[in-house]
């Protein structure tokens, strides 16, 4: 058994020492010279019951540098107000609908939506985040230049103070990077639909995989990658701020409902890495576990423990450096220790457990 753990910490620390590796710093920030034509933007948001931060949301994309665009707001059955908040927003490039009877869900909602665009290029985000004013122009002149047919960008939570928000955000932060390092090492196999944009006509075409109600954004990736050149914009310009969840509850309900998702993969590195790391968070609770029973495998458990401690680190803080947010090193040690637990509990949950969101059951048909 030792030997079996000890090949899987070896082989996940390899892993993690090539994100690292990969990872990049801030690039500097394309712009659209003034001659350049530029194509029509489609933004596109579904939102359900985002009273909170429908406003924020739609204020940031009225401030955008890039004005070739429209906005494309599709309320999925709100029951909040939502829907009024955002129709008392005056603006000729805002589009306000209203999804059918028929049209259920964030998919179908985006499908609408979309249904409903005429841009070029479709630029996707979530109803509870904020975009930089030059988010969207950085975006698509990354794709307009480096003739990229899809591009995914940074995210990140909302800075609030609080040991579990730390631990969230860390947390957070450490997916996103390594759906980054997947790009630079020519293997990209995650990304968040808070901040992408693809060509029209690959969206259109795109097997986004109905069966899940999740992972529109990760199962346009793995399409787009398999035909098409997409790519990754390492800018702190094209930053969106998105909201955490408010509690632990919420915080696994988000998690389960990601992981659901995973059944669905074709993309052979994704399932690699996702299943990867539930190996490595499986060996050092078997190796803890172990140790309450033979002492001597609290060795086996503290070098398991130290070589990820080690390897994460390794890879966190230019992220964290990248993001701004290097006063969270102190949250390296703790989640380090947590981590096991919280990733094989949702993997668990995830096979047997359909939570709610946003007042609906997730779905895998």
């Amino acid at each position: 058994m030792i030997l079996t753990l000890a090949i899987i910490t070896v082989i996940y620390a390899l892993l993690i020492l090539a994100f690292g590796y990969y990872w990049r710093e801030d690039e500097e920030a394309k712009s659209f010279s003034a001659d350049a034509e530029k194509p029509l933007v489609s933004v596109v948001v579904a939102f359900r019951n985002e009273e909170k931060n429908i406003s924020a949301l739609i204020h940031s994309l009225l401030a955008q540098t890039y004005t070739k665009c429209e906005f494309i707001l599709i309320d999925d059955h709100s029951d909040d107000e939502s829907l009024s908040i955002a129709r008392s927003f005056s603006d000729s490039r805002l589009t306000i609908i209203s999804a059918g009877d028929e049209v259920i869900g964030k998919k179908a909602a985006l499908k609408f939506g979309y249904e409903s665009s005429s841009g070029e290029i479709l630029f996707f985000t979530d109803a509870d985040c904020v975009l930089g004013s030059r988010c969207i122009e950085t975006t698509v002149a990354k794709m307009h230049y480096e003739n990229y047919q899809m591009v995914c960008g940074p995210v990140r939570y909302f800075h609030k103070k609080g040991f579990f928000q730390a631990l969230m955000q860390l947390e957070f932060l450490s997916l996103t990077g390594s759906g980054a390092s997947g790009f630079f090492m020519g293997r990209p196999f995650m990304c968040n639909g808070a901040n992408l944009a693809i060509e029209r006509k690959i969206y259109a075409e795109a097997d986004l995989n109905s069966k899940y109600s999740s992972g529109d954004d990760v199962f346009l990736l793995h399409y787009a990658h398999s035909k098409y050149k997409v790519g990754f914009v390492q800018s702190r310009e094209s930053i969106v701020e998105t909201q955490g969840s408010e509690g632990i509850c919420e915080f696994f309900k988000q998690r389960i409902r990601w992981a659901s998702k995973a059944g669905g993969y074709k993309n052979v590195f994704a399932i690699f890495v996702s299943s990867l790391i539930f190996l490595m968070s499986l060996s050092l609770i078997v190796a803890f576990v172990a140790a309450c029973i033979n002492p001597i495998y609290f060795i086996v458990y503290f070098c398991l423990l130290v070589m990820k401690l080690i390897v994460d680190t390794y890879f966190i803080i230019p992220v964290l450096r990248f993001y701004r947010m290097g006063k969270l090193w102190w949250a390296i040690l703790p989640l380090t220790l947590i981590y096991p637990i919280y990733i094989v509990s949702v993997a668990v949950a995830s096979l047997f457990y359909r939570p709610m969101w946003k007042g609906r059951k997730i779905s895998v048909r």
